[in-house]
């Protein structure tokens, strides 16, 4: 399989480019990014051929596979290039500053029956697995409740990693709530199976840091059948240790999960049971995606989380800014 990648000075290339390597047997052919030197110093690292035009290497080097970042701003153009280029690929999310940048590219990858995976890892928790197991078995009854939390870092890790784009709602289309707070949005979707879903209130503050973007979210969500989520999304952990504050929850008639990244607790009331279990934490779940996704296009079915998942969580975080601040954008 030969890989392409497109926007490498992204925090999370090395993350993706990990991931894919592990699938075994792809060959990375080229690597794009608008930053002059920055595509050669990591092509000297990873292999393949350095472009500052993505639009270029792909021409160049006709790869079988595209990972596609960016700075969220220049995501629609990206991969707009991608979809009608054909070929199929992985693009991190959210793919732009609202759910109107995402809309218009979700229609052009359904009619054109297109590959297109976006890496909503947490899909990827054991919680989920034992959740569908439970269900088969008829165990699982009415769900209730909901809560995700993600709180990372402080801003500055963004400048550290040399995105400090990100520090700007108007190229990164908001804060801690659009970046790291897909993936409790996403979560609540996957748990509703798809209901609509009202923002019942929400909250953002800049008081710690004082930066333009938000440090931290609360919202509270209700889905069309009334099941209640609440999700917090945030940049004020104190420490730049990977995973900082990380917690999922979920209720139903007949059982309670609670995964804290690397356990997994599940409760039962029909055998009046509670276990925990070791699971794979934020980082492999990184590690899944690749080889995952991989596996996913060559048997013919569609990624775990698509255009049309990210675009529903999208417009949930539109709605949460608008709420909150009464614009969609969080500023």
């Amino acid at each position: 399989m030969r890989i392409a990648m497109i926007e490498v000075g992204h925090w999370h290339t090395g993350m993706h480019l990990r991931s894919f390597q592990l699938a075994g047997e792809v060959e990375i052919v080229g690597v794009s990014d608008h930053q002059p030197g920055v595509a050669a110093a990591f092509a000297a690292r990873s292999g393949g051929q350095a472009f500052e035009r993505y639009q270029e290497m792909l021409e160049a080097t006709q790869p079988d596979f595209v990972i596609a970042m960016g700075r969220h701003a220049d995501m629609p153009a990206i991969a707009r290039h991608v979809l009608e280029s054909g070929i199929p690929f992985a693009m991190e999310k959210p793919i732009g500053l609202s759910a109107s940048d995402v809309a218009p590219l979700v229609e052009l990858a359904e009619a054109l029956n297109a590959f297109v995976a976006v890496p909503l890892i947490n899909r990827y928790s054991e919680m989920w697995t034992k959740l569908d197991e439970l269900e088969d078995a008829g165990r699982v009854g009415l769900r209730s409740h909901f809560h995700f939390r993600v709180i990372n870092g402080p801003p500055e890790r963004y400048e550290l990693d040399g995105v400090g784009w990100m520090l700007d709602p108007a190229i990164a289309g908001g804060g801690c709530l659009r970046n790291v707070g897909i993936h409790t949005i996403d979560g609540f979707l996957r748990f509703t199976r798809g209901e609509a879903v009202e923002v019942v209130g929400a909250a953002i503050s800049r008081r710690m840091h004082g930066r333009a973007i938000e440090e931290y979210c609360a919202a509270l969500l209700r889905s069309e059948s009334g099941v209640i989520g609440s999700v917090e999304a945030g940049y004020s952990y104190a420490s730049m240790k990977p995973g900082g504050d990380f917690e999922g929850r979920l209720s139903t008639a007949n059982c309670y999960f609670i995964d804290r990244n690397e356990t997994l607790e599940v409760a039962t009331l029909d055998d009046d049971a509670a276990q925990t279990l070791s699971i794979p934490d934020q980082g492999a779940r990184y590690d899944q995606f690749g080889r995952d996704t991989l596996a996913r296009l060559r048997g013919g079915r569609p990624p775990i989380a698509t255009l049309r998942d990210c675009y529903r969580a999208m417009q949930i975080i539109d709605e949460i800014y608008q709420v909150a601040v009464g614009s969609p954008h969080g500023s």
